[in-house]
C-alpha cells in the first residue's frame, strides 16, 4: 500500500482548513479601516486563502508523485487519455470550458486589466472567479471521507451565525456601529446591502434543511433512546455557539468605541486592522469542535487548539489595548445614548460560555453513537438556525431573494417528499407522502395566485396590504414606475434617448458574442446610458451591474458567457438527478435534494440581483459538495488512479447502493474507492529528506505568500491607506498640514496600487485643492508652471513625509501642473472612464478662473470636455460643464474685444444647454446655466426671470452663484431688487432658514441698503451663533451703521468662536485687532 506522507497530510489539513475558513470568513468578514468596507475585502480573502490552499496542494501532488511507482504511472498513463480523464469526473469539463470563456473574453475586453483584477468596486474580475472554481476544484480534489463532507456542511450552515446574529442585532436597534443608511426596517448586516444578505443566507437554508431531516430521520432508527448526558451535550453546543456569538459582538463593540490614532499626526491608523479577521478565525475553529463530534470520538488535540486560540486572542487584544491606553494613542467613546464601551464584558463573557462548554466536553459521558434525543437536539438545533435564517431574509425586505428562497423551498420539500414516496411506495407511509405533495403543490399555487392577484389587482383589500410594512412589499413585483422597479427597467432596456443594457449588447455582432469583457460595463454602459436613470441614482454615475445575472453575463461575455455558466448550471442539475435517481442512500439523496434548491434559488434570485462574492463561492462549494457526494456514494471515481484498499469500519461506512451488485465491476468498485480513499491516508510514511524536494515546497511556499501579499493583501492596505488620506482630504475644515497628510497618504495607496486610477483621481483633487490654499496665502506669488512635472517625481521620494515636504516647498502653479500630470496618468490607466476627462477639464477651468487668465488653460478645459462627451453622449452633468466652458470663453474673448468669436462660443453653450434639457428635462442645473449663459451675454433681465423661476422652485438652486450674480448686477439695482425680492419671499415661507437670511443681507449690501442688511445678518447670526461668516458679515455692517459698540461685542464673539475652533494664530490677531479698533470707536477713539 501506498501510505501518505506528512508533509501531503499536512497538505490536505491546510486544503481542508481553507474550505471552512472561507465559509466562515467571506460571508461576516467586512472592513471599516477600507474605503470600500465588504465586497472587495472579502474577494481578496478568499483569493488569498485559494492560493494558500492551491500551494499545499501543488506540494501534495509533487509529494504523492515522487512516491508514485513508475509502473502504476506509466500504466495510468496508457489507459486514459488526460482528457478522458478530465470529462470522467462530473463538471468538470462545463468549468473547464466556463474558465476558458473568461480568459478569453478577459483577452478581447476594452479594459483587459480591469477585466481579470476586477473594478475598484468589486473585484469580481477573472481572477476572482477562477478563485471561485478553484475552490470547488479543490474540494472535489481533496475531500474523500464522509466525515469531511458533513464538517463542510456544518461549518457553512454555523458559518451563517454571525451574518444571522450582527442582522439581528441591526434590526432590533442595538447595533453599535453607525451606518449611514438604514439597517433597521432592512437589515444589511455585514454584507452592507439588504439583497446581498438575502442572496447568500437563501443558500444556506437547504443545507440546514438537510440536516434537519437527515438528524430526525438519524434519530427513528437509532436504537439507543439517551439519557440526561445528552441535554448537557446539547447544552455544551449551545454555549460554545452563544460564545462565538458573544465574541463577535465584542469585536464589534471594540470597533465602534476605540479611536487609535498617530500621536504625532492627530490621524486615526490601522493598529486594530486585525481583530476582527481574527475574530472569525477564531469563531471558525470554534464551528470546526463540533464537527470532531467529541460526544463521540476521542478527545484529541484538535478538540483544544480552538479554546486556546480564543484564550490567546482575548490576551493578546487585551494587551494591545493596554498599550494604547498607556500611551495615550486612542480615545474611547461610545454614541450619544448608548453603552457600548463595556466590549470587556462581552469579552470575558465569550471567554466564560466557551470555557463552560470545554468543561462539559471533558466531563460528559461518551457513546460510540449517537443517541435518539441528542440526534433529536441535533435536529432541533438545525430547525432553531433554519428559523432564524429565514426570519432574517425577513428582516430584509428584499423581493428578489424572498423569491428564490420560495423556490428553493418549493424544490427541496417537492423533491423530499416525492423521493420519500417513492421510498415507501407500497407502504403505510406512501399515501401520507402522497398527500403532502399533492398539498404542498396546491399551497403554492394558492400562494402563486394570491401574489398574482396581489400585484394585479386595484382591490381595496390588496390596496391596504401594499401598505403593509414587509407584507406590502409583495404587492410591488410589477411595479416598474417607480423605485428599483424602474431603475432596473431603466437599465435593462433604457429610455427613449438611450437603449440600456439591451441596446448595449446588440449595438456590435462581435460583442454579442463575446461580450465586451468581465468588469467592463462601467465604462461599456456609457454611450447606452438613459438620462432618466440619473434622476433617481446617482447623477453622473454609470451602472457597473444590470440588477440582472444573465444580462450581465451577456454584457460581459456575451453569448458565450451565457452559453458557459448555463452548460455549468444545467450540468449540475443534470448530475443532481442522476444521484437522486440511482443512489440508495437516503442522505446522499436529501443531500442533492437540497444542493438542486440551493442552485435554483440562486438562479432565480439572480433574475433581478447581482451575484457576490459569498454567494459565487456558495454556488460553487454547492457544486462541489454534490460531485463529491456523488463520488463518496460509489457513483463514480474521483481520483485518476485506484488507491491500496484499507477496510473501513462498517459503522462509519456510507450505505452502499442497494443494486450495486448487479450494475457491473466498475460501479462496484467505486463504491469501495469511495468508502476506502480517506482512511488510507491514516498510515502515515515518513517524509522525503531530499533537500531539493524540501527547497522546491520552500519556493512554492515563498511564492505563495508572495502572491498573497502583492496580489490581495496591498489591495486592501492600500485602500485602508486611502480612506486615511480621504478622511484629511474630503473633510471641509481640514487645514493645508491636513491636507498635505492627506496627500502623503494618496501616494503611499498608488505605490502599492500603482494601476488603481481611482486613486490617483483623488490624489489629483487633493493636489487642486492644495494649490487653492496656497493661491489665497501667496499674494499674487503663484510661481510657474512645471512643464515635466510627472507623478513618478513624486512616487520616487523616498517616504510620504518626503513627497510631503516636495509639495510643500512648491509654488502654486507648480502644484496644479502635478495634479495635472497625475490625473493625465489616471486617463492613460483607463481611457474610457469619462470622469477622468471630466476632471482633466474641470483642472484647467480651475486653472484658469483661480490661478491665471491663460486662455490655453480654456481652450484644455473645452477639448477634455469634448472628449469626454464622445465618450459619455449622454451624460449632462459633464454636458452641462462644456456648456459652462463656452460660456465661460465668450466672456473672455468679449473682455478682449472679439465679440464675433464671442458670440460663436455662447451659441455653442446655448445649444449644447439645449441639447441637455432635451435629454433630461428635470435637471434643474440646465436652466441655472442657461442663465448664467445669458448674464454673460449682457441679457441681465432675460437672466434674472430664469432665477427667479429657480429660485419659486427651489431656494437653493442658485446658492453656489449668488455672490458671483450680485457682483455682476452691481451697476443694476432694478435686477439687484428683484433678486432680493425673490430671497425674502422664500425665506417669509422658510423663516429659519440660515442661507436665505445671508444672501438678503448680501444683497442689501450690494442695493446699499444697510438697515435691511443689518437685520438679515442679524437673524443669520442668531440662527448659527457658532458660524464665524455669520459673525463677521454683522460685525462688518455693524461697523458700516457706526454702531461701534455692537460690533466690539460681536468681534468679540468671532474671537471666541475661533478660539474654540483651532484657527490659525494670524485669523486670531486680526480678529483680536477688530476687537481693539471696534472697542475704540466704541468709546470714543
Amino acid at each position: 500500500m501506498q501510505r501518505q506522507t506528512i508533509i501531503a497530510a499536512w497538505c490536505e489539513r491546510i486544503i481542508e482548513g481553507g474550505w471552512l475558513l472561507a465559509l466562515v470568513l467571506i460571508p461576516s468578514y467586512f472592513n471599516l479601516l477600507s474605503s470600500r468596507h465588504f465586497e472587495p475585502d472579502k474577494a481578496t480573502s478568499l483569493r488569498a486563502i485559494v492560493l494558500i490552499m492551491a500551494a499545499a496542494a501543488l506540494v501534495r501532488v509533487l509529494e504523492a508523485s515522487g512516491r508514485r511507482p513508475a509502473a502504476s504511472a506509466a500504466s495510468g498513463g496508457a489507459t486514459r487519455a488526460w482528457w478522458r480523464q478530465l470529462t470522467a469526473i462530473p463538471l468538470a469539463l462545463p468549468t473547464g470550458l466556463y474558465a476558458l470563456i473568461f480568459l478569453v473574453t478577459t483577452a478581447t475586453s476594452v479594459v483587459p486589466g480591469t477585466s481579470f483584477w476586477g473594478s475598484y468596486q468589486r473585484l469580481q474580475g477573472t481572477y476572482t472567479n477562477l478563485s471561485y472554481m478553484g475552490l470547488a476544484t479543490l474540494i472535489v480534489l481533496t475531500l474523500r471521507r464522509r466525515e469531511q463532507l458533513e464538517r463542510l456542511i456544518t461549518v457553512a450552515i454555523l458559518g451563517s451565525l454571525p451574518a444571522i446574529g450582527y442582522g439581528l442585532v441591526q434590526h432590533y436597534q442595538i447595533d453599535p456601529l453607525p451606518w449611514k443608511g438604514d439597517v433597521i426596517s432592512r437589515v444589511a448586516s455585514t454584507m452592507g446591502n439588504s439583497i446581498f444578505v438575502a442572496a447568500y443566507l437563501l443558500m444556506i437554508v437547504p443545507f440546514a434543511l438537510y440536516r434537519v431531516v437527515t438528524a430526525f430521520h438519524a434519530a427513528r432508527q437509532a436504537t439507543e433512546p439517551g439519557d440526561r448526558a445528552d441535554f448537557g451535550w446539547g447544552a455544551a453546543y449551545l454555549l460554545l455557539t452563544l460564545g462565538s456569538l458573544a465574541l463577535l459582538l465584542a469585536v464589534t463593540k471594540f470597533g465602534a468605541v476605540v479611536r487609535s490614532f498617530d500621536v504625532a499626526t492627530n490621524v486615526p491608523d490601522l493598529r486594530y486592522w486585525w481583530v476582527y479577521p481574527a475574530a472569525l478565525i477564531v469563531v471558525c475553529g470554534l464551528y470546526i469542535v463540533p464537527t470532531l463530534r467529541p460526544h463521540a470520538s476521542d478527545r484529541s488535540a484538535g478538540l483544544i487548539w480552538p479554546g486556546l486560540l480564543l484564550l490567546g486572542f482575548t490576551l493578546l487584544l487585551g494587551l494591545a489595548y493596554l498599550l494604547g491606553q498607556a500611551a495615550g494613542a486612542q480615545v474611547v467613546q461610545s454614541r450619544p445614548g448608548r453603552d457600548d464601551a463595556n466590549w470587556p464584558i462581552w469579552l470575558i463573557g465569550a471567554l466564560v460560555l466557551v470555557a463552560a462548554a470545554y468543561a462539559l466536553f471533558y466531563t460528559l459521558p461518551r457513546r460510540a453513537a449517537p443517541s435518539r434525543r441528542l440526534l433529536q437536539l441535533q435536529g432541533l438545533g438545525m430547525l432553531v438556525i433554519s428559523g432564524f435564517l429565514l426570519l432574517t431574509i425577513f428582516y430584509t425586505q428584499s423581493r428578489g431573494p424572498w423569491i428564490g428562497m420560495g423556490a428553493a423551498l418549493f424544490v427541496f420539500f417537492t423533491l423530499l417528499l416525492w423521493r420519500a414516496y417513492r421510498h415507501a411506495r407500497g407502504g403505510a407511509a406512501a399515501g401520507l407522502y402522497r398527500n403532502l405533495l399533492i398539498g404542498e403543490v396546491v399551497l403554492v399555487l394558492v400562494l402563486g395566485a394570491f401574489v398574482a392577484a396581489f400585484n394585479v389587482s386595484n382591490a381595496p383589500v390588496f390596496q391596504q396590504l401594499r401598505s403593509v410594512p414587509y407584507i406590502g412589499r409583495m404587492g410591488t413585483l410589477l411595479e416598474t414606475d417607480t423605485g428599483t422597479g424602474l431603475v432596473r427597467r431603466l437599465i435593462w432596456t433604457g429610455d427613449d434617448k438611450a437603449g440600456g443594457a439591451v441596446a448595449l449588447i446588440t449595438s456590435d455582432p462581435l460583442r454579442m458574442l463575446i461580450g465586451w469583457g468581465p468588469e467592463s460595463m462601467f465604462v461599456a454602459f456609457n454611450r447606452f446610458y438613459p438620462p432618466a436613470l440619473a434622476n433617481i441614482e446617482a447623477r453622473g454615475a454609470s451602472p457597473d451591474r444590470s440588477h440582472e445575472a444573465y444580462l450581465d453575463e451577456l454584457v460581459t461575455k456575451g453569448v458565450l458567457g451565457l452559453a458557459g455558466y448555463l452548460f455549468v448550471i444545467i450540468s449540475f442539475f443534470a448530475l443532481a438527478w442522476r444521484l437522486i435517481g440511482r443512489v440508495d442512500d437516503w442522505r446522499i439523496q436529501v443531500l442533492c435534494i437540497a444542493g438542486v434548491a440551493i442552485v435554483a434559488g440562486h438562479s432565480v434570485e439572480g433574475l433581478t440581483g447581482i451575484p457576490i462574492v459569498s454567494t459565487l463561492m456558495m454556488l460553487w462549494v454547492t457544486l462541489a459538495v454534490i460531485v463529491v457526494a456523488g463520488g463518496l456514494a460509489g457513483q463514480y471515481s474521483l481520483d485518476r488512479a485506484e488507491p491500496a484498499l484499507v477496510p473501513e469500519p462498517a459503522a462509519e461506512a456510507p450505505a452502499a447502493p442497494k443494486g450495486a451488485a448487479n450494475r457491473g465491476g466498475r460501479r462496484q468498485g467505486a463504491v469501495t474507492r469511495g468508502a476506502a480513499q480517506g482512511r488510507a491516508a491514516r498510515g502515515r510514511a515518513a517524509s522525503s529528506a531530499n533537500p531539493l524536494k524540501l527547497l522546491v515546497y520552500g519556493l512554492i511556499g515563498v511564492f505563495a505568500l508572495a502572491g498573497v501579499w502583492f496580489f490581495n493583501a496591498d489591495n486592501v492596505y492600500a485602500d485602508m491607506r486611502f480612506q486615511q488620506g480621504q478622511i484629511l482630504s474630503d473633510n471641509p475644515n481640514s487645514n493645508y498640514e491636513q491636507l498635505l497628510l492627506g496627500t502623503g497618504y494618496y501616494l503611499d495607496a498608488i505605490r502599492m496600487e500603482p494601476r488603481q486610477d481611482f486613486y490617483y483621481l483623488n490624489l489629483g483633487r487633493s493636489l487642486m485643492s492644495l494649490a487653492d490654499v496656497k493661491r489665497q496665502s501667496a499674494n499674487g506669488q503663484l510661481g510657474q508652471p512645471k512643464p515635466n512635472a510627472s507623478v513618478n517625481d513624486l512616487l520616487d521620494t523616498a517616504n510620504a513625509q518626503a513627497a510631503e515636504q516636495l509639495v510643500y516647498q512648491q509654488a502654486p502653479l507648480e502644484t496644479i501642473s502635478y495634479a495635472q500630470a497625475v490625473l493625465e496618468r489616471a486617463r492613460q490607466l483607463n481611457t474610457l472612464n469619462k470622469d477622468h476627462y471630466a476632471n482633466l477639464a474641470r483642472l484647467h477651468n480651475f486653472w484658469f478662473g483661480r490661478l491665471e487668465q491663460n486662455p490655453a488653460q480654456l481652450r484644455d478645459s473645452i477639448e477634455w470636455y469634448r472628449q469626454g462627451i464622445a465618450i459619455a453622449p449622454q451624460d449632462v452633468t459633464i454636458l452641462n460643464e462644456y456648456a459652462s466652458a463656452l460660456a465661460l470663453m465668450g466672456n473672455y474673448l468679449h473682455t478682449q474685444g472679439n465679440d464675433a468669436e464671442s458670440q460663436s462660443y455662447y451659441q455653442q453653450a446655448s445649444e449644447l444647454l439645449a441639447k441637455s434639457k432635451q435629454l433630461d428635462p428635470r435637471y434643474a442645473d440646465t436652466d441655472l446655466r442657461l442663465s448664467e449663459v445669458l448674464r454673460l451675454q449682457g441679457r441681465t433681465a432675460e437672466a434674472v426671470d430664469q432665477y427667479l423661476k429657480l429660485i419659486a422652485a427651489n431656494p437653493h438652486a442658485i446658492d453656489t452663484q449668488v455672490s458671483a450674480v450680485a457682483d455682476s448686477l452691481r451697476d443694476q439695482p432694478d435686477q439687484l431688487a428683484r433678486l432680493r425680492g425673490a430671497y425674502v419671499d422664500a425665506a417669509t415661507k422658510q423663516p429659519d432658514d440660515a442661507t436665505l437670511q445671508s444672501f438678503i443681507g448680501l444683497l442689501s449690501v450690494r442695493l446699499n441698503d444697510l438697515p435691511s442688511a443689518t437685520s438679515a445678518f442679524a437673524r443669520w447670526t442668531q440662527l448659527q451663533p457658532q458660524n464665524i461668516d455669520a459673525r463677521r458679515n454683522y460685525t462688518l455692517v455693524l461697523s458700516e451703521t457706526q454702531q461701534y459698540a455692537q460690533a466690539a461685542s460681536q468681534a468679540q464673539s468671532m474671537l471666541a468662536l475661533a478660539q474654540q475652533q483651532r484657527a490659525s494664530q494670524d485669523q486670531l490677531n486680526a480678529y483680536q485687532s477688530l476687537v481693539n479698533f471696534f472697542t475704540a470707536k466704541a468709546q470714543g477713539g
